[in-house]
Formats: C-alpha cells, sequence, structure tokens
C-alpha cells in the first residue's frame, strides 16, 4: 500500500456503488496489443473474459481503485477478449468546479519543481480568488499559450520528448510554449499542486467516436482531487492549431556619441624650442630585509606544500572515492536499492577493517565473521533481496543507521593507526574502478 493505492486481486465483481454517475457496458477485443495492463473506462465493476484462456486471465486478474487501473500477471494478448462493466463518475461544471476546494487524497511528495513553473504560474493566477477558480484560470491560460508538436513531422517544429524538470523549464521559457500531452500534463498537474490540489497524471486514449482503438490515440491528462466531488478528470492540452512563425532575435544596437574635435586656437605659440623643465631622478627605495626573509621562507614553505600534495594525491583519491561511493549507495531509488547497498558499505567496511570472509560467501557466512550485530543486517538484507514485495522505507533508513553504529564500532575498537590504514585501504575497491564510482548515471549502478 502507498499514495498511489495497492493491487487487489478480483475473483468476479468490485462494489463502485457509492460512485454517482452513469453504469456502462463495453465488448472488448484485443487484436495487435500485449501486456499486463488492461484497458478500462471510469471505475471499474465486473469483467467476463472469454477466449482459451478465460480461466487463466480471471484467476490473475488485479485492480488498482485508488490509480483506477487494472491488470493480469500473465498479460493480454491478440485473440482475447471480455466484457467490462464500469462506472463512469459524474463530473462537475465549469461553474461547480470554480468553486471547489481542494481535497485530501494522499499523493506523493514533490522532490523538484522547477523554479521556471512557479513563476508563470504566479502570472496565471494573478488576481484570481478562490482555489477552484485559480485551477480554472491556469489550465485556461495553459491551453491558451500553448502549441502541441510532437516533433516527429517535418512539418512540426522540434519539441523534445520527456517530462523532466529540464523539459518542463524549456516548455515554460522559451519563446513558443511548444510540446505535446506528455509535458502539459506533467506542467498541469504539478501546477495544481502548488495550488494546494492533489494532481496525478493519466495516461491513457482519446477514441472519439470510433471503434478501434490505436496506439495513435494515446494521450495524457490529470486528474484533481475535490473535497465536494473526488476526483475529476481535467484535459489541459492546447487544442490544434497553426503553430506561428518564430520571432527573430533581433541584437540591440548601441548609440555612441561623436567625439567633437574643436579647431586650433589661432594665437597658439608654435615655437617648439621651449626650454625642458628640470627633472629630478629618485633612486628606488630599499627593500626591507624582513620582507626578503618572509618571501623566502614563504616560497620554500609552498614548495614542501606541494611536494606533500604530490604524495598524499593516491591516498585523497582513495578517500575522495569512498566517500563518492557511499553518496551514490545512500542516494539509490528504491528502499530494496538502499538495503542492498547498506549492506554492501558495511561489507566494504570490514574488509577495510582487516576481516577475511571465505571465498563466495553467502551474508551470514560474512556476518559471522565479522560478529556482532552484523548478522541481523545480513537477515534484513536477504530478506529485501528474496522478498516479492518491496521493503518499506523505513527499513532501509534503519538499516544505514545500523550500518553507521557498525562502522564507528569497528573504528572506535583500532588504535588511530589502524583507523588512518582503514581509510586508505583499497581492498574494498577491489571491484570499482575510478570511472565507475564517480559515474553520474543512475544511482541503482551501486
Amino acid at each position: 500500500a502507498s499514495e498511489s493505492g495497492s493491487f487487489t486481486r478480483v475473483p468476479y465483481e468490485f462494489d463502485q456503488s457509492a460512485i454517482e454517475g452513469e453504469r456502462v457496458s463495453l465488448e472488448i477485443a484485443i487484436e495487435e496489443y500485449s501486456g499486463v495492463w488492461v484497458p478500462t473506462v471510469g471505475k471499474f465493476v465486473r469483467v467476463s473474459f472469454a477466449g482459451g484462456q478465460a480461466a487463466e486471465l480471471a484467476d490473475t486478474f488485479y485492480y488498482n481503485d485508488t490509480a483506477s487501473t487494472a491488470a493480469v500477471i500473465g498479460g493480454l494478448g491478440s485473440a482475447d477478449s471480455y466484457r467490462l462493466d464500469a462506472v463512469l463518475p459524474l463530473q462537475p461544471t465549469q461553474t461547480q468546479l470554480a468553486e471547489a476546494t481542494a481535497g485530501g487524497a494522499a499523493v506523493a511528495p514533490l522532490s523538484t519543481v522547477p523554479a521556471e513553473l512557479t513563476t508563470v504560474l504566479e502570472r496565471y493566477v494573478a488576481g484570481v480568488d478562490g482555489q477552484g477558480s485559480r485551477l480554472l484560470a491556469m489550465i485556461e491560460a495553459l491551453r491558451a499559450e500553448g502549441y502541441v508538436s510532437h516533433g516527429v513531422s517535418p512539418d512540426e517544429p522540434p519539441s523534445r520528448s520527456g517530462h523532466s524538470a529540464d523539459r518542463i523549464t524549456q516548455l515554460l521559457s522559451q519563446q513558443r510554449m511548444i510540446g505535446d500531452a506528455e509535458q502539459y500534463a506533467v506542467t498541469a498537474a504539478l501546477m495544481a499542486r502548488q495550488l494546494g490540489f492533489p494532481a496525478r497524471v493519466v495516461v491513457g486514449f482519446f477514441p472519439g467516436d470510433s471503434t478501434a482503438v490505436t496506439g495513435k490515440m494515446a494521450s495524457a491528462w490529470i486528474e484533481v482531487n475535490t473535497a465536494q466531488y473526488g476526483w475529476v478528470t481535467i484535459d489541459p492540452n492546447p487544442p490544434l492549431r497553426e503553430i506561428p512563425e518564430a520571432q527573430p532575435d533581433e541584437p540591440s544596437s548601441v548609440s555612441r556619441p561623436q567625439s567633437v574635435i574643436q579647431p586650433p586656437d589661432a594665437d597658439a605659440d608654435l615655437n617648439d624650442n621651449q626650454t625642458p623643465t628640470e627633472s629630478t631622478r629618485d633612486d628606488p627605495p630599499a627593500t626591507n630585509p624582513i620582507v626578503l626573509a618572509l618571501l623566502a621562507l614563504a616560497r620554500v614553505l609552498g614548495l614542501i606544500a606541494l611536494a606533500a600534495l604530490t604524495l598524499s594525491a593516491p591516498f585523497l583519491l582513495v578517500i575522495a572515492a569512498k566517500l563518492r561511493r557511499r553518496q551514490l549507495r545512500r542516494r539509490a531509488e528504491s528502499a530494496r536499492s538502499k538495503i542492498t547497498a547498506g549492506w554492501q558499505e558495511l561489507a566494504d567496511s570490514a574488509l577495510d577493517y582487516g576481516f577475511s570472509p571465505p571465498p563466495a560467501a553467502t551474508r551470514n557466512e560474512f556476518a559471522m565473521t565479522v560478529g556482532g550485530t552484523t548478522a541481523a543486517i545480513a537477515i534484513l538484507a536477504d530478506r529485501a533481496t528474496f522478498s516479492p514485495g518491496e521493503p518499506q522505507a523505513n527499513d532501509a533508513v534503519e538499516l544505514w543507521r545500523a550500518v553507521d553504529e557498525i562502522r564507528e564500532s569497528m573504528a572506535r575498537s583500532r588504535t588511530r593507526w589502524q583507523r588512518l590504514r582503514a581509510l586508505i585501504s583499497v581492498r574494498s575497491l577491489g571491484g570499482y574502478g575510478a570511472r565507475r564510482v564517480f559515474h553520474r548515471g543512475r544511482r541503482d549502478d551501486v
């Protein structure tokens, strides 16, 4: 369970009696699609599979009511078909939405919000009062300023794919706002979150009046949670229209004042045979001998420092590599990766302090070599690695806290010289090249 809900096996029917809306029934046939995700509409009520794999599909059907998403473990394929009963939730009108307030649905916290997004949002909602009215003002401004381009046709302006913070910043800061549903949905969801509404991006299809749904109909929109109407569907995508030409960047010209040359004085004395002015040449002051001695001492100290730095450079590189490796491990994306990385950090510390586990030792065998509370950490790491479920974030935090305590215990039981030897030991770097340690790719690489 999380902010995105959880998938539950549905043997027959899902109770949606509390949802107010239109009941619909669809006959769906799969032709050129394969995958675990089951296409649905609205809020799922019941599914009935047909075909040769009907029993297997029914036994492995799961539904996430929070995200309104269905899946089958074995996956759908050609010749599969099913009958779907669902409820299309009643949507508020524009007037009703303008008076709505934010709901209390739980959503995952944001890690990064582009600064440009906040600036543009303030311009969109300037002078507008009320949460619902500010939400509608934001959607209308985004649709009015934006242009749609997928960037795949020679007739379309270039448009980068992706929805990273950098891509959203580019969308909002370029001369013409050009993107597709992927960028507009993410931008609108972030802006709605800034206005206080829980919001999420929805990926699906807009088939219109067609009875055949194809990949060209794929799109994205958002849903915002309101206190009055629950999750409300909103399409932030601009209408398809001609994209104007980009305005040229004209360099600004700077006007410089003209220099006025005055005519020579007619009465000026043109006699060049003038007596030169007498001047005396002063000898340069003598340098203070104390200053000379200080400069010589500074030069000697500088040479000593340079030599010391040159000799210690390899050891400093080893220390920097270990610090960088520990930082990458702590920043692993998933809780499972953080736990695995925490165990590896403990194992590497033990190697640096002189422990020698058996070749190809398991975590438990390694823990028996080190002793102490290492066995408990090995059990937690094995559980996270081989358990079918995703471990909790708190498990990763607790494991890293225990790893830090064991490392401190190892250091306290050693002399200062032994701690220094462990700090510059390269035993734990045996499987790490410098390029890998300082690689700035995915954090799960460690």
